[in-house]
């Protein structure tokens, strides 16, 4: 563990927090433009799931017919594929839909810990916690970067790095799938590596080589793992049953087109009913769009902040005057973040759910009076006991 200790002057503050004002303003920008392309996408994807589900029809995996072109499509059966898919490192070979090879390295990882004081008279002391810890990770960990790189280091690159490839050709009865659709068969099973040539991947890798619990260890004892050490394993996509939706074309899908402007096109693991399909579909897309609310609104309290922050480092000449303007500030920024996120909500509601959307500004219309009265209240009490207090300094000076 190490520590890096440094200041930060309050000139340098005020200047860093007042160019911050632009990237608020930009972040209350991008908040508008996050907000209106979610509530648009997430409505249009909405509508387009539930209009395929309207038009779909039912069909067997086999044959394929003719009169249905141009149909959506509901259909389930068993994935398969005449493709071998070979991995030449570990000498293996698959009649599977996809073939992945995990490879994890033992390394270094560095993990900061940032702590941030303000002084008397303005400045700002950061004080930096480093600390090193071994982990497992699919990815080289460049050490030179570290901040405390003696006894920390990585090897430079890895000798063998994971792979993923996939069937060219994969069918469900008569049906040929697109490449769009083989990668999202998830259902995998891991593959036998006790009959692997141990001796030809210990020659790649120059570290001797153990199976473990069907697992490949690149190292000398599996249990005291040392840096550079390597764990590799295989996984295939076997044949499997899965339920499709998409647009008939020929013996092919493609994505549906919907009249709402997006484009469907599932597949399941799985015997799953298209009704179950579409709800799961309408599921996600809801968590999709509330997460990105989310997001939009804290990226427009986040602009609100950095806009209010030189107030705050103003202020921070006293370092406990700097604490309560900044607890002011920041409820202030939540406020009127909340309040603009909500109208900018409204506004991309409006044109397609004008209740909901009356609603919403009714709300912002609320907390801003709320937030305003408060205040007021505040103003008055502080209004009120000052001539109270001046009165008993008053009576005991006599």
């Amino acid at each position: 563990m190490t520590e890096e200790i440094s200041t930060r002057s309050w000139g340098s503050r005020i200047k860093d927090a007042f160019i911050g004002i632009f990237a608020g303003i930009l972040l209350i920008i991008g908040s508008f433009v996050l907000t209106f392309w979610n509530e648009g996408h997430g409505l249009h994807r909405a509508q387009s799931l539930i209009e395929a589900q309207r038009v779909l029809i039912s069909v067997p995996d086999a044959p394929v017919d003719n009169k249905n072109n141009l149909r959506v499509v509901y259909f389930s059966g068993l994935a398969t594929t005449k493709d071998i898919l070979t991995d030449s490192f570990l000498g293996i070979k698959e009649n599977a839909i996809g073939l992945t090879r995990t490879v994890e390295m033992y390394q270094w990882k560095e993990y900061t810990e940032t702590k941030t004081e303000s002084q008397m008279g303005g400045s700002e002391k950061t004080t930096k916690t480093y600390n090193y810890k071994k982990i497992w990770s699919q990815k080289l960990l460049d050490s030179s970067s570290f901040n405390d790189q003696a006894g920390h280091q990585n090897p430079a690159a890895m000798p063998v790095e994971s792979q993923q490839q996939y069937a060219q050709t994969v069918t469900v009865g008569d049906f040929l799938l697109p490449q769009s659709l083989i990668g999202e068969i998830s259902e995998t099973s891991p593959v036998n590596l006790s009959k692997v040539n141990l001796p030809a991947i210990q020659k790649q890798i120059n570290k001797p080589v153990h199976y473990v619990n069907n697992q490949l260890y690149g190292g000398a004892d599996y249990q005291n793992p040392q840096i550079g050490d390597l764990r590799i394993k295989a996984t295939a996509v076997l044949p499997q049953t899965v339920s499709i939706i998409g647009q008939q074309t020929g013996n092919t899908l493609q994505p549906y087109m919907a009249k709402a402007g997006q484009e469907v096109i599932l597949l399941t693991s799985g015997q799953e009913s298209p009704d179950q399909m579409i709800h799961d579909a309408l599921v996600e897309n809801r968590i999709i769009t509330w997460i990105l609310r989310l997001v939009s609104l804290l990226a427009m309290v986040a602009g609100f902040s950095l806009i209010l922050k030189p107030l705050v480092v103003l202020a921070d000449v006293l370092p406990l005057l700097g604490s309560i303007m900044g607890f002011g500030t920041g409820l202030i920024a939540f406020v009127c973040g909340f309040v603009l996120w909500s109208i900018a909500t409204a506004i991309a509601w409006f044109a397609i759910r004008p209740l909901w959307s009356l609603g919403i500004i009714l709300v912002a219309v609320v907390v801003s009076y709320l937030f305003i009265m408060r205040r007021r209240q505040t103003q008055a009490l502080n209004k009120t006991t000052q001539p109270a207090e001046a009165d008993i300094k008053n009576n005991l000076s006599k």
